[in-house]
């Protein structure tokens, strides 16, 4: 015999509030604007839902990176330290990201595939991991759709490498010396 459950349940169900939550945090993401729902749909059934405790490292500067995270819910702080593998040398925190913030996009496209910074959840924290792997397949598999992502985030990376270089400039300029 079968179930109610069977019969009626599956059909009709309600999505849960993880599904709910990836869709809504990728429609919120610069990266996936363009795409139609039924394509947001699709990059919702790729990509990875992580959840984080307080003080937990989401990565850590200079190893492998697989890709790139969206906060759904929670923060997450990014810290840089000055050596480069010096462990006893203190991380400076270099940004402090709330809901709707992304980072660790440079990992989709970068050959060298190593993180640049370090990133720690601040409280219970919600992420939506997008990674290389997720991307590779998207452009296999649904080319128009992968340059329509790719197109969003050769425009994320020229925005934040022009704010890098402007920041530079200022910081030198508050110290006396030419650029």
């Amino acid at each position: 015999m079968l179930g109610e459950k069977f019969l009626w349940a599956d059909f009709f169900a309600k999505k849960s509030e993880a599904d709910v939550t990836v869709v809504s945090t990728l429609k919120a993401n610069r990266l996936f604007k363009r795409l139609s729902p039924r394509e947001i749909n699709y990059v919702a059934k790729v990509v990875h839902m992580r959840h984080y405790e307080p003080n937990d490292q989401i990565f850590a500067q200079y190893e492998k990176g697989l890709g790139m995270y969206m906060i759904a819910k929670g923060s997450v702080e990014i810290r840089l330290r000055a050596h480069n593998s010096d462990k006893s040398d203190p991380e400076t925190m270099v940004a402090d990201l709330g809901e709707g913030s992304f980072f660790g996009e440079l990992a989709l496209i970068d050959e060298n595939d190593r993180r640049t910074a370090s990133a720690y959840a601040k409280g219970p924290t919600t992420l939506v991991g997008f990674f290389k792997p997720d991307l590779m397949e998207i452009i296999e598999r649904k080319p128009d759709m992968g340059v329509k992502i790719l197109l969003e985030l050769t425009k994320v990376l020229g925005k934040r490498l022009a704010a890098t270089i402007e920041q530079i400039g200022k910081d030198r300029g508050s110290k006396g010396t030419k650029p």
